[in-house]
């Protein structure tokens, strides 16, 4: 009984069917069925913020640039180094020096990843 099986299934398993028989067409199309129709959830993949993308500021200093920054930079950093690493980080995407005024949580949404405002001036 296993061998039989074996027999029938061995072809697909090995991918030796001819191209143009209906075997390898059903087999294509079960692989584009799986690549379209699966939800991305099911890989848990997400859309992910850049490290850090500059916002346009919303208060009355026009000096002061505001970025969003990913979390992990700020969790996984000391705090003694995180002003220092942020400086150069933004100054580096920048292209000119900057110094870090304030580093705040940013507002929590639940479709996207925690990240913090990090107020930034020339």
């Amino acid at each position: 009984m296993l061998k039989k099986l074996w027999a029938v299934l061995r072809p697909t398993v090995l991918w030796s069917h001819h191209r143009g028989s209906w075997q390898y067409d059903v087999i294509c199309a079960l692989i584009l069925a799986f690549i379209f129709l699966t939800p991305r959830t099911f890989f848990g993949d997400q859309p992910r913020t850049p490290v850090a993308a500059e916002i346009e500021p919303l208060g009355d200093d026009p000096a002061t640039l505001v970025f969003v920054v990913d979390a992990n930079v700020v969790d996984e950093t000391p705090a003694d180094e995180l002003t220092p690493r942020l400086e150069r980080m933004l100054s580096k995407r920048k292209g000119h020096k900057l110094s870090v005024v304030d580093v705040q949580p940013a507002p929590a949404r639940e479709d996207a990843p925690r990240s913090y405002l990090v107020y930034a001036r020339p």
